[in-house]
């Protein structure tokens, strides 16, 4: 099984929170008990103090609006590059993604898409980091799911490489509603959820050639 990557305790904002929830509970529960309460009230505040300045500062950095870990918001000031691809794979967690592919898809006359790769994203609350997956409606990132971790494992390090530079990677994707795919002799006709995302997947060796 692949390692899993997991985004450091230091920018995970549930470290903070348990931090300044432990140290009001040391507090309160100290608060009677003289000068011993007042050294743990003290170091409570000692403690907690740095981690309500460190839960602003990620939320200022991550806030609504900007591209974080969790999420990405927009694709502008990115370089979108186009690599050769080997192989196609269904994403994970697509269960939870129904309402963000329906809008991505909308009432185009087909299935297909264009998705973006963004390398060492998080789950909401979550540490682990996997490339989660966007379809692109009119230049609005919709999230689909995250590769596979196995291809994950071998991509992200180029992914993350290339956003270093200031480009993402697009595949293309193709939308299946209810296990079948979009009829093209139907043109306009919806697909039923629950949906699937199948992309292709982006050659290891060519983001390699791109970040040369």
């Amino acid at each position: 099984m692949p390692d899993r990557r997991k985004l450091p305790l230091l920018r995970w904002e549930p470290f903070f929170l348990a931090v300044i929830l432990l140290a009001a509970l040391a507090a309160s529960l100290t608060l009677r008990a003289g000068t011993v309460g007042a050294i743990v009230g003290v170091l409570a505040a000692v403690v907690a103090v740095p981690a309500v300045i460190q839960l602003v500062r990620l939320g200022l950095r991550e806030g609504e609006g900007r591209n974080s870990a969790r999420r990405l918001v927009s694709i502008d000031g990115f370089e979108v590059t186009v690599p050769a691809t080997s192989g196609r794979v269904l994403l994970d967690e697509t269960k939870t993604r129904q309402d963000s592919i329906d809008l991505a898809l909308g009432w185009s006359k087909d299935a297909s898409a264009v998705a973006v790769l963004w390398p060492e994203a998080t789950r909401w609350l979550g540490r682990e980091l996997r490339t989660e997956v966007y379809l692109i409606n009119g230049g609005r990132p919709c999230r689909a799911g995250f590769l596979p971790r196995a291809v994950d494992e071998a991509v992200s390090p180029g992914l993350v490489e290339l956003r270093e530079r200031g480009m993402l990677v697009s595949v293309a994707a193709v939308v299946i509603g209810n296990g079948r795919r979009a009829d093209p002799d139907r043109p306009f006709t919806r697909l039923a959820r629950p949906f699937t995302v199948e992309i292709a997947v982006p050659d290891e060796d060519a983001l390699r050639e791109i970040s040369r």
